[in-house]
This record gives C-alpha cells, sequence and structure tokens, in this order.
C-alpha cells in the first residue's frame, strides 16, 4: 500500500527548516572585551585592549585589593570567570568571552602594581609593663628617640617597629632586645631602594623641682564643725582641693606635694586638733580617668606648710601638654570636723604654676563622698603644689 504525502504537508516541513536555518544564523558571533576598569573607592583606571590582551601598571598607592571590575562585553555574551567576583589582583588572569553561537575568545589580563619607593620607619613602640611609650621619629635625619623610665632595663626591653608596607627591614626587630646603646636598622623598600635609621633610647634620668608657692589666698579644707553656720549641718560637710598639671616635657614623677596654710583646727575657738591625719590624693588623665590613688599622714605637729605624697611605687608616667587632675581631700573630714586653708594664687599668669584649680564638697546629709566625680567643680585659682620627678 503506497502512502500518499500531499503537497501541503512538504510545503510546511520545508518552511521549518528554513526558519530553523534562520535562527541559527541570526546569533551573534561577537565575543570581544569593549572595555575594562578597575574602581577603588572613588578612583577608577581605564586600560587598553590590544587583540586579546589587557596590560598595565597602576601607581604604588593604588592597591590592588578590595577593587571593583566593570567588564563590558556585548550584548548576549557571556564572561568567566564572572568579574563581579574578582576582588584582588596578584597575578595574570584570562578571561574566556562567550558568543551567543558559542564562539569563544580568551582575554590575557596582566596588571600590576608599581613598586612602592616608601622605605620609612613609621612607628617604634617601647612596651613597658605599665605603659607603651611611642618613640619621636626624625624621617630626615633618620633617628629615633626616646626617654624611658628608669625602672626598664635597657638590655631586655620590648620594642616594637612598624614600618612602610611592602618594605623589609632588618636587623629583625623581633630578635632585638638589647638597646643599652643605638641600634641601627635598614628599612629597603620595594623597589630596592634602602634608608638607615638609628633607634636611640635612653633613661629618664634628669631631676627636675617646680614648685608653685606665691599665696595670696586661701580656700577652706577639710571639715565643718560649725553650729550657726547658714545651710551647713554641723560634722556634715567635707571640702577638697584640686589642680591641673601640666608639664612640658615627659615625666616620671617621684613626689607631688599640696599647701595648707596652717594646721588643721575646729572653727569654733580655734581649737588645734593635735592627731594626725590622713590626706588622700586622686590623679585623673584628660578623660577623667583614674590613674592612681594614694595617701599620706599629716604629723598632730603640722602647723602648715607643703605636705607631700610619694609617688614612686605608682609607676606614674606623665606625657608632655597633656592635661592630668590632681584631687586631695582629709578622709573622714566630715566626722572629724576639723579644717585648713588651701594655699593658693588668684592672680592671671602663664606656665606650669597658672593652671586652673578644682573644688569638691560632700556631705553625709545629701550621701555623696569626694570619692564621687560630680561633687567636684572647676575653680578659677591656681592652688600651691610641687612636683618633682626625673625627664
Amino acid at each position: 500500500m503506497k502512502t500518499k504525502i500531499n503537497l501541503f504537508s512538504i510545503l510546511f516541513f520545508i518552511s521549518l527548516l528554513m526558519v530553523s536555518c534562520a535562527s541559527e544564523e541570526s546569533l551573534s558571533n561577537e565575543n570581544t572585551i569593549q572595555s575594562f576598569t578597575i574602581t577603588k573607592g572613588s578612583v577608577t583606571k581605564e586600560f587598553s585592549i590590544e587583540e586579546n590582551s589587557i596590560k598595565g601598571i597602576v601607581e604604588s598607592t593604588f592597591e590592588l585589593e578590595d577593587i571593583n571590575l566593570n567588564v563590558l562585553i556585548p550584548r548576549g555574551a557571556t564572561i568567566i570567570p564572572d568579574p563581579v567576583t574578582i576582588k584582588s589582583i596578584n597575578g595574570p588572569l584570562v578571561f574566556v568571552v562567550t558568543a551567543e553561537n558559542g564562539e569563544m575568545k580568551n582575554y590575557n589580563v596582566d596588571i600590576k602594581r608599581e613598586p612602592s619607593t616608601d622605605n620609612f620607619i613609621l612607628e617604634v613602640n617601647v612596651k613597658t609593663p605599665n605603659l607603651s611609650l611611642s618613640a619621636d621619629i626624625d624621617n630626615e635625619e633618620g633617628l629615633v628617640t626616646k626617654r624611658i623610665p628608669e625602672s626598664n632595663d635597657l638590655k631586655n626591653l620590648n620594642v616594637e617597629i612598624k614600618f612602610s608596607k611592602y618594605a623589609t627591614i632588618t636587623p629583625d626587630p623581633k630578635t632585638i632586645k638589647d638597646y643599652s646603646e643605638p641600634v641601627n636598622f635598614t628599612v629597603t623598600s620595594e623597589s630596592g631602594t634602602e634608608k638607615v635609621y638609628q633607634v636611640k633610647l635612653e633613661h629618664m634620668n634628669s631631676y627636675i623641682f617646680r614648685s608653685c608657692s606665691e599665696a595670696n589666698a586661701w580656700k577652706w579644707f577639710g571639715g565643718d564643725s560649725r553650729v550657726n553656720a547658714p545651710d551647713i549641718l554641723a560634722y556634715d560637710r567635707n571640702v577638697g582641693t584640686g589642680q591641673i598639671v601640666i608639664v612640658d616635657k615627659n615625666l616620671v614623677p617621684s613626689t607631688f606635694s599640696i599647701h595648707l596654710r596652717e594646721g588643721f583646727t575646729y572653727y569654733d575657738e580655734k581649737l588645734r586638733y593635735d592627731k594626725p591625719v590622713t590626706l588622700k590624693l586622686i590623679i585623673k588623665d584628660a578623660n577623667f580617668n583614674i590613674l592612681a590613688v594614694t595617701t599620706t599622714e599629716v604629723s598632730e605637729y603640722f602647723s602648715g606648710g607643703f605636705i607631700p605624697f610619694d609617688l614612686q611605687k605608682l609607676n606614674l608616667y606623665l606625657e608632655a601638654n597633656k592635661k592630668y587632675s590632681f584631687y586631695w581631700y582629709l578622709i573622714d573630714g566630715e566626722k572629724l570636723g576639723i579644717y585648713a586653708g588651701s594655699s593658693a594664687n588668684n592672680k592671671s599668669g602663664d606656665g606650669f604654676c597658672y593652671s586652673s584649680g578644682y573644688s569638691g564638697e560632700s556631705r553625709i546629709s545629701k550621701k555623696n563622698s569626694l570619692e564621687d566625680s560630680n561633687v567636684w567643680f572647676d575653680h578659677d585659682w591656681h592652688f600651691n603644689i610641687e612636683l618633682e620627678g626625673k625627664e
């Protein structure tokens, strides 16, 4: 039996074949990279494309890390690897661009960073048990200097040195402990240029003594036994004194002294207390963080003058030109009810002796204490103090 194929079926088959061929011929063969840029932060670099090669050199300061690639290819084409996934370039890359019709083209990308010429020591930090001290760096002279407290052994120091990125340093700072004599370090840049630094560490051994003794004003200091004072209950309040201290050179203080005009007495009938008392000293930094606390005993025979606080065991280090606040008060001043006068100078002037002072007042009835920072307030007078130590 013969199968009849009508003419309409044949024509329909031929038309489908022609549409399929036309569709294949319409697929694009474009597989070129049309533009290639790298963006880091607010800076964008564009690179030229030559045949299947993309090459370039960026400045040493343009880090090829944490970057964004923007690669433009024809519509309908694909690229691997996906440029969005590339966040750093540390060697040659190969991108494959595939056209719509399946034709592929490889692109070799070779973009490098220019070698850095930086060969600087950036930081030198001397790590002590209590402090981290930053040294002074003179890049022009290649000299690093620092005076450190005498309590540290120059032959056994922990010194951390930070230097330019991509540079190298010899000898390795981690292997050097002895700085009893100056130590030379050579910093070599990525490009090969060398710079020699001498690190010179010395003890703070220059003794200093500063005294602020000019007095023309006196402020209440201690407790209050008055029974007829306005708005004040007897044996209720305690008044303290404070002073801002600013030194012009780094200092390891050994003694801090405050001045009272007379010995402690009761206000009524001016009876002397004639017993030893204890004063407390609180030292704070510029952010009012407590750095140290100590006490000193005042003899029953004290009749006025400077009263020293021994600071030698507190491991204090005062940095030049920074503000420190010293506060002192009579322990149990409320209950004792005895007082003296804090000597001060109310004239204006410049320098160590003319920083502003503080006054503080606590009361048993208000359930506060001179340990509380909110009971202290600024005072315009410059209170008499003495400071000893080594620079």
